[in-house]
């Protein structure tokens, strides 16, 4: 299998449209319909490698249910890889949260992909203990 530049422009964006309208099952049925085999997050980059679906339903689980929006400042695509820079905006315990990041994504021609997420975890957020002890060594 082989995407497109715009083919995979179009696939990122809809990714995170569904992750910002919290629709979990759509974004997992989305993702596994443009890359059917194993996903794997590194999120943020020095944390442990995610592998597999069971994992990427974690990591949305980890997230909570209200989880920062994500907007897309820049999107740069090439064959089967692409960088988004974005800007992840919400609130955690009443206050305003705004944690800039950028994504680095490689769809493989056998249908697997792979997602590098650069941000730094604040420290008071509880899903940074989890990615931090989560997943395969690098």
């Amino acid at each position: 299998m082989t995407i497109g530049s715009r083919d995979l422009e179009l696939f990122i964006r809809r990714w995170y449209d569904l992750w910002n309208a919290q629709d979990k099952e759509g974004w997992l049925r989305h993702w596994a319909a443009m890359s059917p085999g194993e996903p794997t997050l590194e999120d943020p980059v020095g944390t442990p490698v995610k592998h597999g679906w069971e994992l990427a339903s974690q990591l949305w689980d980890r997230t909570g249910p209200d989880h920062p929006l994500v907007r897309i400042t820049q999107l740069i695509t090439g064959a089967e890889e692409a960088v988004v820079v974005c800007s992840n905006e919400g609130t955690f315990r009443g206050e305003a949260l705004v944690i800039p990041s950028v994504d680095v994504w490689r769809v493989e021609p056998g249908g697997s992909s792979a997602v590098r997420s650069f941000w730094e975890i604040p420290e008071h957020i509880p899903y940074g203990r989890w990615t931090a002890r989560t997943g395969s060594p690098r």
